[in-house]
């Protein structure tokens, strides 16, 4: 019994030594400042609520947050830099819808963005608007899947390019309201707003921040919103599910993830910190008038959001045959 009670101790004396460093390590980060890679170019809903989030985090923890754009290849350069970097929580991923996306769309891709991340914490989400042209003869969603029946493949819609949210959420309409529409892909979202603006397309699926202006302006008109419940920025629209489409709940959101091991304590640290400041209100009313709304999760509950979402547009592309090569 003497022996085995000794080795007993022996090994939790072993354990304990083990933990101390990571604990040590953890109680004196961060002593440095952090940096956030943000995997698109600067100017955009990425970029402005990275530097939301930075700003509140140097504020949380005593150190500058840097942000560092690096865009190209749909956000996988970004991504891939910070899955190579040390996972010692000093450089960090801004990370969005389309990295579950992008693992589907290229064929070789030197990370694995699913399991080479700790997804740390949610900050915000915003649905899809489907909207038309004030000119476009449908004013319901109703009246529009009525249209596009009665015209199969006669009904054009722009998207920002093959693979983008917009593209992928009317990938989906068209197959839970079973219709055909005649997607024309634009080498980015600007010029295929602009060309719905100006009439040469009549239909686009946006995201609300910049749908938003359009739609009090009068210059487009929304005929429901992706999210489950209304959106507090367009109270009058309604959600597709309302209309009977349950599956087009989809919203484009916007976190933080770091390199696979980061230590435990550091992720905790980061994940509280984050959720702090994604409720201060310094971050919180300027989102809530671009229409963004609250998204707030444990690492545990967001890591299994982040898988849920890639299963899915991992379904929706193949069964599109979307592909980037």
């Amino acid at each position: 019994m003497a022996v085995a009670f000794s080795r007993r101790k022996v090994l939790q004396a072993l354990g304990a030594a083990a933990v101390l460093p990571a604990a040590a390590y953890a109680q004196d980060w961060p002593q440095r400042p952090l940096k956030i890679v943000v995997p698109v170019a600067a100017g955009g809903a990425s970029d402005r609520l990275a530097r939301l989030l930075a700003t509140g985090l140097a504020r949380e923890l005593g150190q500058p947050v840097v942000v560092e754009n690096r865009g190209g290849a749909g956000g996988t350069l970004g991504a891939a830099a910070v899955a190579k970097a040390p996972a010692d929580g000093y450089t960090l991923l801004f990370t969005g819808a389309f990295n579950t996306i992008n693992p589907y769309l290229y064929a070789k891709l030197p990370y694995d963005y699913v399991n080479d991340f700790v997804h740390v914490a949610p900050m915000t989400q915003g649905p899809n608007v489907l909207v038309v042209r004030p000119d476009f003869p449908a004013t319901t969603l109703a009246e529009f899947v009525a249209q596009a029946k009665a015209q199969p493949g006669r009904v054009d819609f722009a998207s920002g390019g093959n693979g983008t949210s917009g593209h992928l959420a009317m990938e989906v309409f068209q197959r839970a309201a079973g219709i055909q529409l005649n997607h024309i892909a634009y080498k980015g979202a600007a010029p295929a707003l602009q060309d719905v603006l100006g009439g040469t397309v009549r239909v686009m699926a946006l995201n609300q921040d910049t749908a938003l202006p359009h739609l009090k302006g009068g210059r487009l008109r929304a005929l429901a919103v992706s999210s489950a419940q209304r959106n507090p920025a367009l109270p009058e629209v309604p959600t597709f599910a309302e209309a009977g489409y349950p599956d087009m709940v989809i919203t484009s959101w916007a976190g933080l993830d770091a390199p696979k091991g980061t230590p435990q304590a550091v992720i905790d640290r980061l994940a509280a910190a984050s959720a702090k400041v994604a409720r201060s209100p310094e971050v919180r009313q300027p989102l809530a008038a671009d229409g963004w709304m609250p998204f707030d999760d444990t690492p545990a509950a967001f890591d299994a959001f982040v898988r849920q979402e890639a299963q899915r547009w991992g379904r929706v592309i193949q069964a599109a045959q979307i592909r980037i090569e």
